[in-house]
């Protein structure tokens, strides 16, 4: 969509399609006609603090994993999905799905690879995937969304990686018993997962509605000024 067919909070009363050339890129959605598409780099790089926040959450997701299990936290609680998910809200932007990616390869390079990497890998490229189909919700649909990632997210990462073990570990017999059992030993770690992520992915959702709502306060006290 073409930047020049946008409101901004400055245009109050403009007709639609009315041309914004000059207009303010760090501008919130008053009108909600940004919400339907993606962010700039431009848009991004005028509203700094999304962003920042996403760096800076992606930091602890990293930092996380690793001190994680030094400190006792029960196995795979983890925050890379919840980290995904806001990225993808507040960046709005198909390249929000190299979120997990990044955590992964930080903490791999220190943690060191495992040998079913390939599909701890591709499980948390689906979850990236899953998580930029919600990037342009609002409201009680963005809290839907943030649900179904958490759970489905947590399943498809139990599944997919429990096969990886079993098909590649060798710790489980290749037969359908040895899949059975590796899933069987896996439950502890999926219950960890999942509740965590029923909790941290609508977390990040409120994180990015309250960005949100700073941003419109933000434009309205400013309008009248403009105006």
């Amino acid at each position: 969509m073409d930047d020049r067919h946008v409101l901004s909070p400055s245009d109050d009363g403009a007709r639609p399609g009315a041309s914004r050339s000059g207009a303010d890129p760090a501008a919130p959605d008053l009108h909600g006609d940004r919400a339907a598409r993606d962010l700039t780099v431009r848009e991004l790089a005028h509203r700094w603090w999304r962003p920042a926040t996403v760096v800076l959450v992606l930091a602890a997701a990293v930092v996380w994993r690793l001190v994680a299990p030094g400190l006792g936290a029960p196995p795979n609680l983890e925050i890379a999905t919840a980290a995904t998910f806001l990225a993808v809200l507040l960046l709005r932007n198909r390249w929000a799905a190299v979120v997990p990616f990044a955590v992964v390869a930080v903490s791999d390079a220190v943690l060191g690879n495992t040998q079913i990497m390939w599909f701890t890998w591709s499980a948390w490229a689906v979850v990236g995937v899953g998580a930029i189909l919600a990037r342009h919700l609002r409201g009680p649909g963005r809290y839907a969304a943030a649900l179904g990632v958490g759970v489905v997210g947590s399943l498809w990462f139990f599944a997919w990686t429990n096969f990886g073990v079993w098909l590649l570990d060798g710790m489980y017999p290749s037969t359908l018993d040895g899949l059975l059992a590796s899933y069987v030993a896996g439950l502890p770690f999926l219950r960890t997962m999942l509740l965590g992520n029923l909790v941290l992915v609508p977390l990040a959702a409120l994180v990015a509605d309250l960005v949100e709502r700073a941003e419109k306060s933000a434009a309205s006290a400013l309008a009248p000024a403009k105006g």
